[in-house]
């Protein structure tokens, strides 16, 4: 008995080998083959618009088990591109090894007239309890944008503007320039005057200058950026721009080196370049994914200049999503700024702008170099829920959108000055807060933020913030 076996062993081991490479000749039975997508819903936007957006095309070979993580992925990305209200991927199993890609997407409404009604200050509760709800620092008018222009995911952007300020700004962008979709292009530009500057900080509060005759500062703007988005997460900004400005005697008299010197007037090109890796799963709340991105401008470029700044400026971010469970997510989050050179008031930015530590909403921070690190655990509140309003009397308004979070977190930064730090007790100092609140997300985009913060000086006190968290 055992000899035969012996002489068996050979011949089963060959006969295995060629089973195996027979096998591997095939597909295998866990990999599904795409043999075409269907989309349904897109009444303006182009195919071509959505088919960009997909991780997988026709005629892709993927393995079964990445197969739902690849259309899910390419759901976050046609979500991402503010284009529609639902987006559903999902397959047409025709066999086991061949399926069809189906996508149906709900479009939004795309011209918005939008009034505009936004406070002068750094924030609502500056606003509201700084100056006492003062109706004269609110800039009034209307911008209108319209967004899917010809059906390619162009944007047109008009706005007139009233008020404390003053602004006229047009712009177009277009994602896809080429074939591929893979250049990008935006251009505008806008004419900006105001009565109020701010020229200084003392205490780390704003020095706010006043023309009573009229404006005290006019700006003259115009820029170009063009984009490279070889994969979809990844894309390369260039950017080139020139800037003229002039301001009233009060302003170039009282702050020195609001331009150069006591100058009244500037005027610079500039250029930078930008990259950004984002792949989070919705950008308007992310729940998981990440975001990096590394700019870098230079002010100034030797070029017909009058007053110009020399500087070059470097900003990185990075933020990490963490969806632990399904209800609980953590995130992190950096940003940093450096400057090389010294650079006027007019073109410094440090924290108390775009940039806080929540629980110091009232103060601005000027100077040349920022970090900033925020850390917030979301707690979903109720599952997100999407419902239908048919009495609504357009298809593009019947979904709503409903999400409610409470938000605890904590912040942490600082800001090196070289020149106003001896008038404000801020700079140069470490700065934290904590605190928790509740975030509103609905249709639109549109997000609300009610929060209830204590810094590290004592302070404490309920914030309204319109933006998500970081």
């Amino acid at each position: 008995m055992i000899r035969p076996l012996r002489t068996l062993l050979p011949l089963l081991l060959i006969g295995a080998a060629c089973v195996g490479e027979a096998q591997d000749a095939l597909p295998r039975a866990q990999d599904v083959r795409i043999v075409g997508i269907t989309i349904i819903g897109n009444r303006a936007t182009k195919e071509r618009i959505v088919l960009r957006e997909l991780v997988v095309q026709e005629n892709d070979t993927v393995a079964a088990a990445v197969f739902y993580g690849l259309l899910d992925r390419s759901r976050q990305n046609l979500m991402n591109t503010g284009l529609f209200n639902t987006v559903t991927v999902l397959p047409v199993y025709i066999d086991m090894r061949h399926a069809m890609v189906e996508v149906t997407v709900n479009e939004r409404w795309t011209i918005w007239p939008s009034p505009i009604f936004q406070l002068a200050d750094p924030n609502f509760n500056t606003w509201w309890n700084t100056f006492q709800r003062d109706p004269d620092r609110v800039n009034f008018g209307l911008a209108v944008n319209k967004f899917n222009f010809r059906g390619r995911n162009e944007t047109v952007y008009v706005r007139a503007q009233f008020g404390y300020a003053r602004q006229f700004a047009m712009r177009y962008k277009v994602p896809g320039i080429d074939a591929r979709q893979r250049w990008g292009m935006s251009v505008g530009g806008g004419y900006i005057e105001q009565a109020e500057v701010n020229a200084g900080t003392l205490d780390n509060k704003r020095i706010l200058l006043r023309n009573p005759s009229g404006p005290n500062r006019i700006e003259r703007k115009a820029d170009m950026e063009v984009t490279l988005r070889r994969a979809h997460d990844i894309r390369h900004h260039f950017r080139f721009g020139g800037v003229h400005a002039e301001v009233g005697d009060t302003v170039s008299t009282t702050a020195v080196d609001y331009f150069r010197g006591t100058a009244s007037t500037t005027g610079f090109l500039h250029a930078g370049y930008g990259i950004t890796w984002d792949r989070r799963d919705l950008r308007v709340f992310p729940r998981e994914g990440h975001f990096a991105e590394l700019r870098f401008d230079r002010l100034g470029l030797g070029l017909v200049e009058q007053n110009a700044p020399s500087i070059t400026t470097a900003n990185a971010t990075v933020r990490k999503w963490w969806r632990i469970s399904d209800p609980v997510t953590l995130a992190l989050g950096l940003r940093g700024k450096h400057t090389w050179g010294t650079p006027p008031y007019y073109v410094q930015e440090g924290l108390g702008y775009a940039n806080y530590v929540r629980g110091y909403e009232y103060y601005v921070i000027d100077g040349e170099h920022f970090a900033l690190g925020k850390a917030n655990v979301v707690w979903q509140l109720f599952k997100p829920r999407t419902g239908r309003v048919e009495a609504m009397p357009h298809e593009a308004f019947r979904t709503l959108y409903l999400a409610l979070y409470l938000n605890l977190f904590a912040d942490a930064g600082r800001v090196w000055d070289s020149r106003y730090v001896d008038a404000n007790f801020l700079a140069g100092a470490w700065m934290s807060g904590y605190g928790a609140g509740l975030d509103l997300v609905t249709s639109y985009d549109q997000v609300l933020r009610a929060e209830y913060t204590l810094n590290a000086r004592g302070e404490h006190g309920f914030f309204l913030h319109f933006t998500q968290p970081f």
